[in-house]
């Protein structure tokens, strides 16, 4: 059910969602989900250019730090609207089934992580120093901060996904 701030936002896009049949309403929130998930990505990447250029010209700019929160918003707006409703649950009642999800899982997880802190370590400590004009040093013990921080972005997003996958007994 909408809320009739979500009906006057709406009405600007499509009209009156009153006048809308369930295949019509189900249709107009695929395609703006659709648009939500690109416009994410897309704010995603113009804030990686910003801090780039934010980087070059050592400056924090104000454009910067907007997409940064609108980012932020627009991902914890979906996580805390989904986890309210319950759709992001998803129920096994065959051991088996669950079993082989939580592998999945963890293997998603274990390879997220990594990419995590593999990304790190190249943004900051090669890129950005590159960038600032700074002279690039890599020592052993920043190479395992980053090691260390990509494990517990994999180990936190698996624990918080893993709530998500519930064992009917």
């Amino acid at each position: 059910m909408l809320s009739n701030m979500e009906k006057r936002m709406l009405k600007p896009f499509v009209g009156y969602m009153e006048e809308r049949d369930e295949y019509q309403r189900g249709e107009i929130h695929r395609v703006l989900a659709g648009a939500c998930m690109h416009a994410l990505y897309l704010t995603s990447g113009l804030m990686l250019i910003s801090l780039i250029m934010d980087t070059i010209h050592h400056t924090f700019t104000f454009g910067t730090m907007a997409l940064f929160i609108v980012q932020q918003f627009v991902a914890y707006y979906i996580l805390i609207r989904l986890r309210k409703t319950g759709v992001a649950e998803t129920e096994y009642d065959i051991d088996a089934d669950y079993e082989k999800t939580i592998k999945a899982l963890k293997k998603k997880f274990f390879l997220a992580g990594a990419q995590w802190g593999f990304t790190m370590l190249v943004l900051m400590e090669f890129l950005f120093p590159a960038l600032a004009g700074e002279k690039i040093e890599i020592h052993l013990f920043n190479i395992l901060v980053w090691c260390i921080m990509g494990a517990a972005f994999g180990i936190i997003t698996y624990f918080l996904q893993k709530r998500n996958i519930k064992k009917i007994v």
